[in-house]
């Protein structure tokens, strides 16, 4: 039995009378790679932004996991790991604090986001920087911290909206 991870039927959004997205019938089973593909305005990002709870569909239903994205969204954003367009890093803060903050509203006790903490920072190749301020980084290094961050707490969904932007 496929176990599906992903659901929408019918998903709809209307930014004032225009359509960015139509009738969204989508699933995406677990173990799958999926990749959205289309021109600008094609409605990726209003999908995702949907998926994620940023935003409300007008119509139609979403579900990750089985979960109501919009009555269960809090469920449904602790099953996630997202990265937004545009990085979502505190940019007052080192690398190291963001990396803390999101582990413990992930409720990560201490030990293990210093353990989680420690070991992205180095695969991202950000570990000699790691108390510095995010305003100091690049952007690649900005989109290297945010999916450090989406990974952080291990979710068995990751949402990547435009990931290579800047890498």
């Amino acid at each position: 039995m496929t176990y599906i991870v992903i659901e929408t039927k019918g998903l709809t959004k209307y930014f004032s009378k225009r359509c960015a997205l139509e009738n969204l019938d989508l699933q995406i089973p677990r173990g799958c790679i999926c990749g959205f593909v289309g021109r600008n305005g094609a409605g990726k990002t209003t999908t995702i932004r949907m998926l994620t709870g940023v935003i409300k569909p007008d119509k139609g239903s979403a579900s990750i996991f089985g979960y109501d994205v919009v009555k269960q969204g809090l469920k449904t954003r602790q099953l996630m790991g997202i990265v937004p367009e545009m990085s979502n890093a505190y940019v007052d803060l080192s690398a190291w604090n963001n990396l803390m903050l999101v582990g413990g509203l992930y409720g990560l006790n201490k030990s293990t986001r210093t353990e989680r903490a420690t070991s992205l920072l180095k695969k991202f190749d950000l570990y000699k920087r790691k108390d510095q301020l995010v305003k100091g980084f690049s952007k690649g290094m900005k989109q290297k911290l945010a999916i450090a961050r989406a990974v952080l707490h291990r979710p068995p969904l990751v949402l990547l909206d435009e990931p290579t932007a800047g890498l």
